[in-house]
């Protein structure tokens, strides 16, 4: 793995990614808490989700549209892998996360009183956006539907 993109990377602040979804959701399944990162992590992705209008739109029409940033969420899934891994076995031991069927968020963290920078800020916002284009897909069409080889 390249140092400079897992030094931007890191179980930091996908540890922040995670508990900020799971406050969204409460819940979510490991495989699909795996494509988290490759979504939320990745800046021009970050950006397009925070200020696009997905009430309208559908992962699919995104994707294809889009294309410029699926093609390689494969290989930012692949590269992330150990990264989500690592940062839910530590949220877990530090009993951030319970993780079993479902991971689930069992924090006391607040977010909103501490300033995490602009990188997090805009997951934040886009965190929403995230949400709603993947709720209405079971974790195997989205493996599927960003055509994840393992």
């Amino acid at each position: 793995m390249n140092g400079i993109y897992y030094t931007y990377n890191n179980e930091a602040i996908a540890s922040c990614v995670f508990i900020s979804v799971l406050r969204e959701i409460g819940s979510i399944d490991v495989a699909r808490s795996c494509l988290i990162l490759p979504f939320l992590l990745d800046d021009k992705t970050v950006s397009y989700l925070k200020d696009c209008n997905v009430g309208e739109e559908k992962l699919s029409e995104i994707i294809r549209e889009q294309r410029r940033l699926f093609i390689s969420f494969n290989k930012r899934y692949l590269a992330l892998l150990p990264v989500s891994i690592n940062a839910l076995l530590l949220l877990n031991k530090g009993g951030q996360i319970s993780i079993g069927k479902k991971i689930f968020d069992t924090s006391n963290l607040d977010f909103n009183q501490v300033n995490f920078g602009n990188r997090f800020s805009a997951i934040q916002k886009a965190i929403p956006n995230f949400l709603i284009l993947t709720e209405n897909l079971s974790t195997v069409q989205l493996y599927q539907l960003l055509k994840i080889e393992l």
